[in-house]
């Protein structure tokens, strides 16, 4: 049976209320609720029509949940193909996982960049077929419209997400792109009239003032986030992280010692147990690209050094991106073996294995991206979702190096992992 019979087949039999309606030809105007910022008629067409009028290639009744299905062809990049059966939620008004369909190709297609497919689609579903969006939907769109730099359309479309409980995303979209248009103060506005406490938004807040030369409104900020402390508002990685900006911010105005000062002042080493994954993470990154590569190094150690048990629990220090970050490095500069050492590390986190995988593929050295694909493999625990990236990985590699009869078979396998994953979960 072909993958596209298995992945695509739905049961429409000549009497089917779901066949009627597939085939209806009835075209009406839904309310136009949510502002998508762009003319409907000016979005790719293919995504604003209705249903195919020929649904014969869903041929094979296996009950397989569409969900799923649209799950897989976004693993196997074929967006276009998950946006065509995605559609097909909004057929029965019963099922209650068509606001996740939804949310799964559009944040897809956002992440690909493709932008007017995602408003289309958000078009589409929330708009058109009335299916009730929550605050995932809204983000996307938001974040597209942002990295568009429309922040005004991202500003009315904002407005109109208010009644669905706008989370800490939302407001970390929204800030970060406000302050990229140099509107640094309406985004503080913005984040005060939510009463909202993250570090996240602050450090974009207090880089934005930074940005802008206005140093008194940056510490004012800093101060109120040190008083939080106190109030438990914020906790030591909160200012830690916001101290970060700071580093940053100063090394690229070329004063390291300054930064370097604040750096040090993070106390870091003597409150190694509260340092959380994300703080240190953040640290590594400004540290490495600012040139400071033996401070990065002992910072690491200590992250993974400090890794305690408590009540049988591995504590938060580092995770799979903190090792991907050092691994990267010693690729950078070509340090083989020291990456293999520090991927051994963090060998039990699947993200580790995609990681190292794919930097050999891109250097052409297969023998070594074999053998990690075949430890990956053995480990069945720790495929899961990061099985089809890898094998993307594997496939171009091979295809680097000229080994087209194995990149075929690498494909013919991915495809295979992909059927599998899917045919284990039953229907809706």
């Amino acid at each position: 049976m072909t993958l596209r019979r298995i992945l695509f087949g739905l049961t429409f039999s000549k009497g089917s209320p779901f066949r009627n309606r597939f085939f209806s030809s009835a075209s009406t105007s839904a309310a136009f609720r949510y502002p998508v910022g762009k003319d409907p008629s000016s979005l790719p067409s293919a995504l604003t029509q209705k249903l195919p009028k020929n649904p014969y290639f869903f041929i094979d009744g296996r009950p397989i949940s569409l969900r799923y299905r649209v799950n897989s062809m976004i693993e196997l990049c074929q967006l276009d193909k998950a946006a065509e059966i995605s559609r097909l939620a909004v057929l029965d008004r019963d099922r209650n996982d068509s606001v996740l369909i939804s949310n799964e190709i559009i944040g897809a297609m956002c992440g690909a960049k493709r932008y007017d497919e995602a408003i289309a689609l958000f078009h589409y579903f929330f708009n058109e077929s009335n299916v009730i969006p929550n605050i995932v939907s809204f983000n996307h769109i938001i974040k597209a419209h942002c990295e568009e730099h429309r922040v005004e359309e991202a500003l009315e479309l904002y407005h109109h997400a208010r009644g669905f409980d706008p989370d800490h995303e939302t407001y970390r979209i929204l800030t970060k792109g406000l302050v990229k248009a140099g509107r640094v103060h309406e985004a503080l506005g913005i984040v005060k009239a939510a009463y909202l406490c993250d570090s996240t938004v602050d450090s974009y807040l207090i880089r934005g003032f930074l940005d802008q030369g206005n140093h008194d409104k940056a510490d004012q900020l800093y101060d109120r986030l040190v008083e939080g402390m106190s109030e438990e508002l914020y906790d030591f990685n909160d200012i830690a992280l916001v101290d970060a900006t700071f580093v940053d911010y100063w090394f690229r105005q070329g004063n390291d010692e300054l930064a370097m000062e604040i750096y040090s002042s993070l106390s870091l080493f003597e409150d190694a147990e509260f340092i959380s994954a994300t703080t240190g993470n953040t640290l590594l990154k400004i540290l490495l690209d600012h040139g400071k590569k033996s401070e990065a190094w002992e910072l690491f150690e200590e992250m993974i050094n400090n890794a305690r048990t408590y009540d049988g629990l591995l504590a938060k220090t580092f995770n799979s991106e903190t090792i991907n970050i050092m691994v990267n490095e010693c690729f950078k500069l070509g340090k083989f073996t020291k990456a293999m050492e520090t991927f051994e590390l963090g060998a039990s986190f699947a993200g580790c294995f995609s990681n190292i995988i794919e930097r050999f593929c891109e250097r052409g050295m297969m023998s070594e991206a074999e053998g990690l694909f075949e430890e990956m493999a053995s480990h069945k625990d720790l495929v899961l979702s990061h099985e089809i990236p890898t094998f993307r990985s594997m496939i171009t590699g091979y295809v680097k190096v000229g080994r087209v009869d194995d990149a075929q078979r690498m494909l013919k396998n991915m495809v295979d992992a992909s059927l599998l994953k899917v045919a284990i979960h039953k229907a809706d």
